[in-house]
C-alpha cells in the first residue's frame, strides 16, 4: 500500500530567513539567488511574515513611481494566513494551497519555523504518489487525446471502445 507523504516528506528545511529591518533590495538579492518563491521573515526567531515573488515583483514594478531608498522588508512583506505542520498530508498542502494565494508556504512545528514547501513540489509529489499507486493516468490520456482528435478509424473504434455514449456523440457532432 502507498501511504500519502506527509508535508515533512517533501518539504525544504528552512535555511534562509531575512528579518523585518533588511534592506529590501538584499532580500530581493536572497530571493533570485537561492531561486525560491518564498523567504519566511523572522523576528527573535518567530516567524511575523512571509517575504513572496509576488512582493518583490509588486516591488520592481512600482520603483520607478516612487522612492525605494531606505525600505525595509517589514514595508513589503506579506502576513502569514496560512501555515503547514509537517505531519500535514500531501492532498491537506493542496487543499491548502487551493485556498491561499501564496506560492509558497512556511511549514511550523511547536511555534518554530522548520521549512517551507511550494506549490511546484506538491504538484510534483502528487504526480509521483499517483505514479507509485499505479494512476498515471494513461489510460485517460490516451483516451482524451483520442476525443480531442479522431482522426482515424483506428483511432474511432478505439475511442468508440474506452468512450462513453455521451463522448462518442459529441465527437461525432463535432466532425468536419
Amino acid at each position: 500500500m502507498h501511504t500519502q507523504p506527509a508535508v515533512k516528506d517533501i518539504m525544504q528545511e528552512a535555511k534562509y530567513s531575512v528579518q523585518p529591518d533588511t534592506p529590501v533590495y538584499e532580500a530581493l538579492d536572497l530571493l533570485i539567488a537561492k531561486k525560491v518563491s518564498g523567504i519566511p521573515v523572522l523576528d527573535n526567531d518567530h516567524l511575523v511574515g512571509f517575504l513572496t515573488e509576488k512582493d518583490c515583483l509588486r516591488l520592481q514594478a512600482t520603483a520607478h513611481m516612487y522612492n525605494m531608498t531606505g525600505r525595509k522588508v517589514r514595508d513589503i512583506m506579506s502576513s502569514i494566513n496560512e501555515t503547514l505542520k509537517p505531519s500535514n498530508t500531501l492532498l491537506t498542502a493542496a487543499q491548502v494551497f487551493l485556498t491561499c494565494n501564496f506560492a509558497a508556504l512556511p511549514v511550523i512545528e511547536d511555534g518554530e519555523l522548520v521549512g517551507s514547501i511550494n506549490r511546484q513540489c506538491v504538484i510534483h509529489a502528487i504526480s509521483k504518489w499517483n505514479h507509485d499507486r499505479g494512476l498515471d493516468f494513461a489510460h485517460e490520456k490516451k483516451a482524451q487525446d483520442m476525443v480531442d482528435h479522431p482522426s482515424s478509424i483506428e483511432n474511432m473504434q478505439n475511442l468508440a471502445n474506452c468512450a462513453s455514449r455521451e463522448q462518442m456523440a459529441s465527437v461525432l457532432r463535432n466532425r468536419d
